[in-house]
């Protein structure tokens, strides 16, 4: 299927890999939208929205969505869309499409619900697109009506925000659910512990440099690219390693906090224990109703990483870019020649491999008085799900 037009050929979701680097258009139903999200001290934004789409040759594929605010306003789940003039790329053994200033959108169904209504002939009627577009539209729609139960059950628990206001409340003791999906954590009214199932989607370490490449902050796409770069030195810096706080104003992540902190609240003495730590960064997990931005600081990092210290990581770096043997130091501890930076590049590579990492169970708490992304959950601690168990 080639069809040409002013925006490249309308391709089938499966001949993508034949359009690496080329500018296409995509006939698709929209499964779920992930916007990244950073609040600056301008205020809140979106960088960059992540969106799995699919259509009746692949029924999910990757498309990001750059700074473009029609665009995120139309991409919602269960619509059809005809996305224009966007570029296939890869990352790694991933290929997804991305969008350029000059890409565009049409709306051509509003809801899933207008499919499971109208049906194929009279939703055909009403569009106003070429021949080749409207052939692909037919085959999209009978996709959708044919696998109906499991795409319907993944649109209807499409998440949509709704903050309610808080007023005082006397302090409670900090209780823990059990949660069995994201919607269920994002709609929870009272701080607490919740922990819950998820992948990983996406790791965004916000900057405040000048004139900062905002592909910088995503580090999936950094690592599936093998752009490794000066990674290290974008997630190490010094702070306190009990609270995670960094103590550099010069560069960083400082979610939830404007100004350095006077003391440690993890301390029993209240100072700081000053030492190389990883910055604070949000990790956006998912499951099939919805995602949640979670708040990584240093020893939630340290479990995330497999207990590799911001030290050790930065250490054998220093000394691999120095070009000196990694024998000594930190690195001594856990046996001689051991590079916990290549180790720490692996264990980042595994976590981040878009669409093909198996649940985690995660532990967060949750505080209702702040927003999604400054800091409502934060990371407690990790663990990989119990497959099966060795008798034996």
């Amino acid at each position: 299927m080639a069809a040409i037009g002013w925006y490249g050929p309308l391709i089938n979701l499966s001949e993508a890999p034949s359009h690496i680097g080329h500018f296409v258009q995509l006939l698709v139903l929209v499964h779920r939208t992930l916007p990244v999200e950073y609040k600056s001290s301008g205020g809140g934004r979106v960088i960059r929205t992540d969106v799995q789409v699919g259509d009746d040759t692949r029924p999910y594929f990757g498309v990001s969505i750059w700074k473009n605010k029609h665009m995120e306003s139309v991409l919602k789940a269960g619509n059809v869309v005809l996305l224009q003039n966007v570029k296939v790329t890869r990352f790694g053994d991933a290929i997804e499409a991305r969008t350029v200033q000059q890409s565009s959108i049409k709306c051509l169904i509003d809801s899933y619900e207008s499919i499971r209504s109208e049906g194929v002939n009279k939703l055909m009627k009403v569009q106003h697109i070429g021949i080749a577009s409207k052939e692909k539209l037919k085959k999209v729609i009978t996709w959708v009506l044919r696998v109906e139960p499991i795409l319907f059950k993944r649109v209807s628990h499409n998440f949509k925000r709704n903050p309610n206001s808080a007023n005082w409340k006397f302090p409670e003791e900090m209780q823990h659910k059990d949660c069995l999906s994201l919607v269920e954590v994002s709609n929870l009214n009272d701080s607490c512990n919740a922990s819950f199932f998820a992948s990983v989607g996406e790791m965004f370490l916000p900057m405040h440099l000048p004139d900062i490449d905002e592909e910088r902050m995503f580090i999936r796409s950094r690592i599936c690219s093998s752009a490794y770069g000066n990674l290290a030195e974008d997630l190490v810096c010094t702070g306190c390693q009990l609270c995670g706080a960094p103590l550099n104003s010069e560069f960083g992540s400082r979610i939830e906090q404007k100004t350095v902190p006077l003391y440690c609240q993890k301390s029993l003495n209240r100072l700081h224990v000053v030492g190389l730590i990883y910055r604070p960064f949000l990790l956006y997990v998912w499951d099939d109703s919805t995602y949640i931005p979670v708040v990584i600081k240093n020893k939630a990092a340290e479990i995330l990483f497999g207990n590799i210290k911001a030290e050790s990581v930065h250490s054998s770096y220093r000394k691999q870019a120095r070009g000196q043997p990694i024998n000594k130091g930190a690195e001594a501890q856990c046996g001689p020649g051991l590079n916990f930076y290549a180790l720490w590049l692996v264990l980042l590579k595994s976590l981040l491999q878009p669409g093909k990492n198996s649940p985690l169970k995660f532990e967060v708490r949750v505080d209702t008085t702040k927003s999604w992304e400054n800091g409502r959950f934060e990371m407690v601690s990790l663990s990989l799900p119990l497959v099966f168990q060795d008798v034996n």
